[in-house]
């Protein structure tokens, strides 16, 4: 059975409609066309078979060709382009659909940038990625955080409550934006719809980071997608659980509060004008795929992952949040196809050691880990068997690791706070800054956002001043076998060095 809260129902899909692939077609007939190209790309389709390129195949070299008339231009589409993006905005219940090539990343540089001005103020959670923190310099806007529910057990933040952003828009009634994720990394939902009708009855246009919901459209057990709760732009990475290839997501826009012609501008000028039209018929295909099987496989896997969650629940060591539980807790659901697994302190490992130790020894890659928990993500593809070896792994872990007479005990982050902002985005980038080690930061300004990737989540932004809990923190995290995104030696730290007048 699968636990849901969601009233809603997924819309009809013109499934004949969707059989038809305008990119991807097109393509193919270039493929197979005796064209002789005097124009980029360099490679001219696979002709010297001694280049190593050549082992990903000559249909791959083929297909990786140029703007031209029969193909269509990605800046200006006219014919096949605009035709895959319309089926693709059709699918999504948008108005517009966007091709992004350099992931959610462009887009919601492109959200933020078309939307606000300078010294705007843009309404956001304290846990967005470090795209966002990106886009906030470029466009110099003035950031108003928002605190997200934090989970004290697991250490990790979820989403915004309502009343939060109730709160905050009524406090900041001259905000030009609210930004929302849709769902959390670790797949925490707020009521997407009545957060959107309160921003709307502000004036508040909304922006939507929906990186990891590109399958709520097709299944009545998932949450609202950011279209079907009536937002005006999401990027959403098709990529990560849409089935296309990395680096490619859809910018996504039904508003009458934001000027498209704008978002189309700014979507031109953050993207190459040689765009790859490998990537854009990816885009073109996952369409298909999930207007013709979304919905039946998404469905599948949800209920593999409700039998999943219910064995791992009895191994000694490991626990999954349980979707009743939480929306009793914090008034938000889970999204099911994240699997985010507890560490007990009775077994001697951090959620870290149990990462690397899965890919190390059981060859099975998850997405993410932090000091107590160890994350993996499935999507429509993934099967029983799959899921089996994970579970399969964890329980000899545990039989190997759980010792309920030795607690261990690793360091986190009590809650989600909002450190002392001294400068702003923009004018870090700008600054003088120079290295020293953490332990001499304290009380000084943070030159680069301290970061694990994945996520890429800010422990501490960019401009925020250094406690000594990130000190702290910082020195524990730089002891795992994980990315951290900071100074190149472990214990360093970028700071401001020449603090000039910025300082607040």
């Amino acid at each position: 059975m699968i636990y849901t809260h969601y009233n809603k129902a997924v819309h009809s899909i013109d499934k004949v409609k969707h059989h038809t692939t305008p990119l991807f077609t097109a393509l193919k007939k270039y493929e197979n066309e005796q064209v002789t190209s005097f124009d980029v790309p360099g490679h001219k389709r696979g002709l010297d078979p001694d280049y190593a390129l050549n082992y990903y195949g000559l249909r791959t070299l083929r297909h990786d060709v140029n703007s031209m008339p029969t193909l269509d231009n990605f800046d200006h589409p006219t014919s096949v382009i605009h035709d895959a993006q319309a089926l693709m905005a059709d699918l999504f219940l948008a108005e517009e659909a966007h091709f992004l090539l350099n992931g959610t990343t462009s887009g919601i540089q492109a959200m933020i940038l078309s939307t606000l001005k300078p010294k705007d103020k843009l309404l956001l959670p304290r846990n967005v990625h470090k795209s966002v923190l990106n886009a906030m310099a470029l466009a110099d806007v003035t950031p108003v955080y928002m605190v997200p529910e934090f989970d004290t057990e697991y250490g990790i933040a979820h989403n915004i409550s309502v009343e939060t952003v109730r709160k905050t828009i009524a406090e900041h009634p001259d905000a030009k934006a609210l930004f929302i994720m849709n769902p959390t990394y670790f797949g925490a939902v707020s009521d997407l719809k009545e957060i959107v009708d309160i921003a709307h009855n502000a004036g508040i246009p909304v922006l939507v980071d929906e990186a990891h919901g590109a399958h709520y459209r097709f299944s009545e057990h998932l949450p609202l997608s950011s279209m079907e709760a009536g937002a005006d732009m999401a990027a959403t990475s098709l990529h990560k659980t849409g089935g296309s290839f990395t680096q490619t997501s859809v910018l996504l826009f039904n508003s009458k509060l934001i000027d498209k012609h704008k978002v189309k501008s700014i979507i031109n000028m953050l993207t190459s004008t040689s765009a790859s039209f490998l990537l854009m018929s990816s885009l073109d295909i996952a369409r298909q795929h999930l207007a013709l099987h979304g919905e039946e496989k998404i469905n599948n896997v949800l209920a593999l992952v409700q039998s999943f969650k219910q064995k791992i629940n009895k191994i000694p060591g490991f626990y999954m949040l349980e979707q009743e539980k939480f929306h009793t807790k914090y008034k938000q659901q889970l999204d099911e196809t994240k699997l985010t697994i507890y560490i007990d302190h009775r077994l001697d490992l951090s959620g870290f050691e149990v990462y690397h130790l899965l890919r190390s020894d059981y060859d099975i890659q998850m997405e993410l880990a932090e000091p107590n928990i160890v994350m993996g993500i499935v999507s429509f593809m993934d099967n029983e068997h799959e899921l089996n070896k994970l579970y399969d792994a964890l329980t000899n872990i545990s039989h190997h690791h759980f010792k309920p007479d030795k607690p261990f005990v690793p360091p986190i982050l009590k809650q989600m706070s909002i450190p002392m902002q001294k400068m702003g985005l923009r004018d870090v980038f700008y600054s003088e800054t120079k290295v020293v080690q953490i332990e001499d930061a304290l009380n000084e300004v943070c030159a680069e956002s301290l970061m694990i990737y994945p996520p890429g989540i800010p422990i501490l932004m960019a401009g925020e001043m250094i406690t000594q809990e990130v000190i702290d923190y910082w020195k524990f995290i730089n002891d795992q076998p994980i990315i951290k995104i900071g100074a190149e030696n472990k214990n360093e730290v970028f700071i401001i060095d020449n603090k000039g007048d910025n300082l607040q």
